[in-house]
């Protein structure tokens, strides 16, 4: 089935928009936000940080952006007086979109789409509706390159979150606290995912360093609730998402010169859906050889984790 992408009169799939302090950031995905003109538009700011001088302007910058909204449009607010965190802000930012919309796009003030992720997302959205397997549409593609498969598309088990879309069937999973990990851990059961022990060990530190507190992440808990339910997501083969984001002031891309900052958009002009639902085997191994195989964080093996976590051994 292809499936022609063009802009929309007036977008009808609801997104949410996540801000925070960075104005000049989110003003730009505005823009984009605007070319499509959505008719709900969900939007949720933390709260400035205690002894942060600059963010409680910034942040007021952001809610100002607001004003900026000039086409037909039901904007829904979400903004908290004290400052959450990034894994507490989003996650409760997303539990308030799906609790109100059965399925949505989510984007964060750093992400910059092209207009066609829009429909490419909506397409999706409605084309896997109801086929519980479908978790996670993502907006970035990190094959540089590469094209998987006989579709404008392919599955994966990566959760890229820089810009992608769900539904409240799938976010209804989600666990922030992790419940499950420590049986996980202990029937070492990320072996069942991954072959690769470098990449095993990149992900079970990963994990821990959330549980632990190390890492302030909402994301880590949604990749793990995808894969322990079986999931899969779906994964442009176009880059329809830029991180704009890298640099000093972001929360876990600080140093501009990664080589995932600022990549080129790459539209796409139509879908055409994969013959198979199956897992792109393939790209899957890329993304983990060239993204997810060495640790990104020291590995946490003291005995009070591991009490923690209810670990044996």
């Amino acid at each position: 089935m292809n499936q022609q992408i063009g802009v929309l009169m007036q977008f009808d799939v609801p997104i949410l928009f996540v801000l925070f302090n960075r104005p000049d950031l989110a003003r730009q995905v505005l823009h984009q936000i605007r070319q499509v003109q959505p008719r709900e538009l969900f939007v949720s700011i933390d709260g400035p940080r205690p002894n942060h001088p600059t963010d409680a302007e910034r942040v007021a910058e952001c809610q100002a952006l607001l004003d900026e909204i000039d086409w037909p449009c039901s904007v829904h607010r979400l903004v908290q007086h004290q400052n959450l965190g990034c894994k507490k802000a989003v996650s409760t930012a997303i539990t308030w979109f799906f609790q109100q919309v059965e399925m949505g796009i989510i984007l964060e003030d750093d992400c910059l789409p092209d207009p066609s992720f829009f429909t490419f997302c909506r397409e999706n959205l409605h084309y896997h509706r109801h086929n519980a397997t479908l978790m996670h549409i993502a907006g970035v593609n990190f094959q540089r390159g590469q094209w998987h498969g006989d579709g404008s598309y392919f599955y994966t088990k990566i959760c890229h979150v820089w810009g992608w879309a769900s539904w409240r069937r799938a976010w209804e999973k989600y666990d922030v606290a992790m419940n499950s990990y420590p049986v996980f851990r202990e029937q070492n059961r990320i072996a069942d995912l991954f072959t690769d022990p470098k990449v095993q060990q990149y992900w079970i530190e990963a994990f821990d360093s959330v549980l632990a507190g190390h890492v302030n992440s909402w994301a880590y808990p949604w990749v793990y609730t995808i894969w322990i339910n079986n999931g899969l997501c779906i994964c442009p083969n176009r880059n329809l998402v830029t991180n704009i984001g890298f640099g000093g002031e972001a929360t876990h891309t600080r140093d501009n010169r990664e080589s995932l900052a600022n990549l080129p958009l790459q539209p796409l002009d139509e879908i055409n859906h994969p013959a198979f639902i199956i897992e792109n085997v393939l790209a899957t191994e890329y993304s983990s050889n060239h993204y997810f195989k060495k640790p990104g964080w020291v590995t946490i093996k003291t005995e009070s984790l591991k009490r923690r976590l209810g670990l044996k051994n």
